[in-house]
């Protein structure tokens, strides 16, 4: 099965959508908010110091211009040939709020965008999320890893299935002590001719908790769980993995 969008290659990325509700029921309507994502490469003599400053100065612009508004910076660490340095990945609790904040950033945006003009060259996209699972916690994590799994859906299977395929694998590895989140992401804008269906998103709060679910995974059968229940609903590639930032979460 192929979802068709006029689409970004979202390289990955992880939002918390904080004021989104998660279906008890995978036959339930799901719900779903924008997100945005750069990649970029730092610009000649640019750097990690330059960034702080940038998403100083960003911070500072979206308290007063754009509620509902979170925001994380992305590095690579286990992936297949990132070819960018660092990502930024935005999220609003709907498409209103996402409309606004733009319109906001297009009449003043006090001078940040000549700042990432200056600091890295950027491709940008945006998507369509719905979480999956999420902890029970206020908020994101300040830090941690997230992974992204590009998942193709069966022919007689429809997007709802696979969600509820990914939520039965979650439940048995959170049974198995495994921490994290993992949302879907569903090309939207900026993609491309994409061949595949949705991004799996899976975010943990450390690399400790990662560990975790590798055990989980490998050593006390969760592949078993996995492979029972994405059986004639969904394939997924293996995943590249990043480094996560939480930079801003509205009040």
């Amino acid at each position: 099965m192929k979802i068709r969008f006029a689409s970004v290659a979202l390289g990955a990325g992880m939002c918390s959508l904080v004021g989104l509700p998660v279906q008890a029921d995978h036959h339930m309507e799901m719900q779903f908010a924008p997100a945005h994502m750069m990649t970029c490469e730092y610009n000649d003599g640019k750097g990690p110091k330059d960034l702080d400053k940038l998403t100083k100065a960003f911070t500072k612009w979206a308290k007063n211009n754009s509620e509902n508004y979170t925001y994380y910076i992305l590095t690579p660490a286990f992936h297949e040939g990132a070819q960018w340095d660092f990502a930024w990945l935005g999220s609003w609790t709907s498409g209103a709020g996402m409309g606004s904040g733009y319109d906001a950033w297009m009449a003043d945006d006090d001078g940040v965008g000549a700042m990432f003009a200056d600091v890295g060259s950027c491709g940008a996209s945006m998507a369509s999320v719905t979480p999956i699972t999420m902890p029970d916690q206020d908020g994101p994590w300040d830090s941690g890893v997230v992974w992204f799994s590009r998942c193709n859906i069966d022919d007689n299977a429809g997007l709802a299935d696979a969600i509820g395929a990914h939520r039965t694998m979650s439940k048995a590895m959170s049974e198995m002590g495994q921490v994290s989140a993992s949302w879907a992401f569903l090309p939207a804008l900026g993609f491309g001719d994409v061949e595949f269906d949705y991004y799996h998103a899976q975010a943990w709060p450390s690399y400790s908790q990662l560990g975790n679910g590798f055990d989980a995974y490998f050593n006390k059968g969760g592949w078993k769980t996995q492979a029972a229940a994405q059986k004639d609903v969904v394939e997924c590639s293996s995943p590249n993995l990043y480094d996560f930032r939480t930079m801003h979460t509205p009040n």
